[in-house]
């Protein structure tokens, strides 16, 4: 007959290790699932690259205009990694919730929100991967040169953190909204249109223009374009790096409150399971 015994003799971490060590579980398992889809994300990623390629062939009266494309591309690296982590995320928990594994995972002694952060954060790699993809052929085929302040990291990274609360929100609200996935496109198609991709934000018309800087990532695009031109500080006087300060803390502030309350509630309703 053969016994199982706990091994008392290996130290079991506790406080920060054993968090740090629950947060990397759950960015594993969260790229195990993506690699599970990889051929879906190279599709995916190809259709994103000939749509971009269309659309700039189309504005361009057939040909590529790379000066435009140079302010456009930082959008279409937005928008890759904002639709990773919205769809991919809000298909993730209806699955979770329709499989009735989303239940189980209260077992775990990951709190919600550190398992929202390692599906996050598993999701950011993977739409960080499919941007750099696209990024690479783009850049290389058509000799776009961003070589301008090395100060750009810096709204760039904002502009990810940025898309990754947005997605954070809508993830959030498939706990609770049953159509999330047409609401989702929607706003991804928003996102498309009014955070630069197109054409550069700036040249819209002063009301929409305004209006645009609510979408998700075009503040970031933006003061990722000032920056790369004319330094960190153009991008902070003209008031677009502050208010994409604003923006993401509001956004990613918003996503986890969303994400709380739905999932309280969920439990009370006995939601997070088929019923």
């Amino acid at each position: 007959m053969t016994t199982l015994t706990l091994d008392t003799t290996i130290p079991t971490p506790t406080g920060r290790p054993l968090q740090v060590r629950l947060l990397g579980n759950e960015i594993a398992k969260g790229l195990r699932l993506a690699w599970h889809r990889k051929g879906m994300i190279v599709v995916g990623t190809g259709l994103g690259l000939l749509n971009y390629l269309g659309i700039n062939l189309f504005i361009g009266g057939g040909h590529i205009v790379t000066g435009l494309m140079t302010l456009t591309l930082p959008a279409l690296l937005a928008l890759t990694v904002a639709q990773a982590a919205a769809i991919n995320g809000s298909g993730g928990i209806a699955e979770e919730i329709n499989g009735g594994t989303l239940e189980q995972t209260r077992l775990s002694p990951a709190s919600a929100y550190l398992q929202a952060t390692g599906r996050m954060a598993a999701l950011a790699v993977e739409g960080l991967l499919a941007a750099a993809v696209l990024a690479a052929i783009l850049t290389a085929w058509f000799g776009l040169d961003y070589s301008g302040h090395a100060s750009a990291v810096v709204p760039a990274a904002l502009t990810m953190l940025n898309a990754l609360a947005y997605g954070l929100l809508m993830t959030a609200l498939t706990l609770r909204v049953a159509s999330i996935g047409a609401i989702t496109h929607v706003f991804n198609m928003a996102i498309m249109v009014f955070g630069g991709m197109l054409v550069p934000v700036t040249v819209f018309p002063g009301p929409i223009e305004t209006v645009s800087h609510l979408v998700p990532t075009a503040l970031g695009v933006q003061a990722f374009n000032t920056t790369l031109a004319d330094g960190l500080g153009q991008s902070w006087t003209d008031g677009t790096l502050p208010w994409l300060l604003v923006h993401t803390t509001v956004l990613l502030l918003a996503g986890l409150a969303t994400y709380g309350a739905a999932l309280r509630r969920a439990l009370r309703e006995g939601a997070l399971s088929p019923r």
